[in-house]
């Protein structure tokens, strides 16, 4: 095997690790089931003048924990639940809409489910009022995004409360960045010193396999362009994760938000992690020249291979923008053992035919 035997008490080891840490940016905050579970009360320190709330849910109308997983306001004494917040969606468009806090004031989460209630994966993504009403944005959930084709706004954000898939189809001339951030950091020059996931000069679609809860797009013209968003995220074949070699893509540690001035031990988790290791298999029906672009901070080998020409390529430590370039290759592997927090990585990978 190439993975190891234990790797899923590894990963129960890394939870245990994180298990305090919400992902908190400058003007953002991204909370996961772990900060609530077993959690009586979550204060909102981005709310404190007022904030915008978004929610994701795995749960049917039905399910009783997100009801009980509430916003509360200290001052009014309403309660708003996360099952509530997340439905809220715009009729035409499927836009998520905010929670509005409009007041300054001092805010919660609280959880009035008993402490072994049985939960299920949530992201709550919750942003200062002030910032948020200053950037040009549309923002989705991945299980409810049904986008027409029509010229994206400054920011295209997707949420998701678990691994999720995004597509784009080719269509007008474009170029686009992709952060793995909300709309306050996807810009250049982010308050978070962001990286990005993916930026192209030329737009030929693309399918990004999200191993996190959000992602964020800014494309470069108005033109319109066609966005879908699912969580057919793993196409699995014996625990591989099969993807096309022939579409613009990345491969990365769960949670990764590459993301400089944040804590690297902070990073989105969910019930089924991979921080103890995923194969990759990546397959294309042409020979194509492949180009790697890979951000890592890793002490166990990342090993991305071209099956067709049997070269393996092993990547360790700290590299920023390394390359790796494969010539006329259809069929790509790639592994690894550990991505624990604060180690993880973003491999870039791009097409083209030959």
């Amino acid at each position: 095997m190439k993975m190891s035997s234990l790797r899923i008490t590894a990963s129960l080891l890394v939870l245990a690790t994180v298990s305090n840490g919400l992902v908190q940016f400058s003007q953002s905050a991204l909370y996961d089931i772990y900060d609530f579970q077993g959690v009586k009360e979550v204060p909102l320190a981005n709310c404190a003048n007022g904030c915008y709330i978004f929610a994701s849910t795995t749960e049917t109308a039905q399910d009783a924990y997100m009801k009980n997983l509430v916003v509360h306001d200290y001052a009014s004494g309403k309660d708003m639940s996360i099952a509530a917040i997340s439905k809220q969606i715009q009729v035409g468009t499927s836009q998520k809409l905010p929670y509005d806090l409009v007041a300054a004031g001092r805010y919660s989460i609280l959880n009035l489910n008993a402490a072994d209630a049985q939960a299920s994966d949530v992201a709550v993504y919750v942003v200062d009022r002030t910032k948020a009403r200053s950037i040009d944005f549309e923002i989705y959930d991945a299980a409810t995004m049904a986008r027409a084709t029509v010229a994206p706004k400054t920011v295209v954000t997707v949420l998701a409360a678990k691994h999720f898939f995004v597509k784009a189809d080719k269509g007008q001339v474009n170029s686009f960045t992709a952060r793995l951030t909300g709309f306050e950091n996807a810009q250049e020059n982010n308050a978070d010193n962001c990286v990005y996931a993916y930026k192209t000069q030329t737009f030929d679609g693309f399918e990004f396999h999200v191993s996190s809860a959000i992602v964020s797009f800014v494309f470069d013209k108005k033109n319109p362009v066609t966005i879908k968003a699912n969580y057919d995220w793993q196409h699995s074949t014996f625990s591989v994760n099969v993807r096309h070699l022939d579409q613009a893509g990345f491969l990365s540690s769960p949670g990764f938000h590459g993301c400089a001035k944040v804590n690297a031990l902070q990073v989105f988790r969910q019930f089924n992690g991979g921080f103890y290791g995923e194969e990759f298999d990546l397959h294309a029906n042409n020979k194509l020249r492949v180009t790697w672009d890979i951000d890592a901070n890793v002490t166990q080998d990342i090993v991305i291979k071209d099956m067709t020409n049997s070269k393996r390529n092993a990547v360790n430590g700290v590299k920023k923008n390394f390359q790796i370039v494969m010539e006329g290759t259809d069929f790509v592997t790639s592994y690894y053992n550990s991505a624990s927090p604060p180690y993880g990585f973003i491999a870039r990978h791009t097409p083209t035919r030959v």
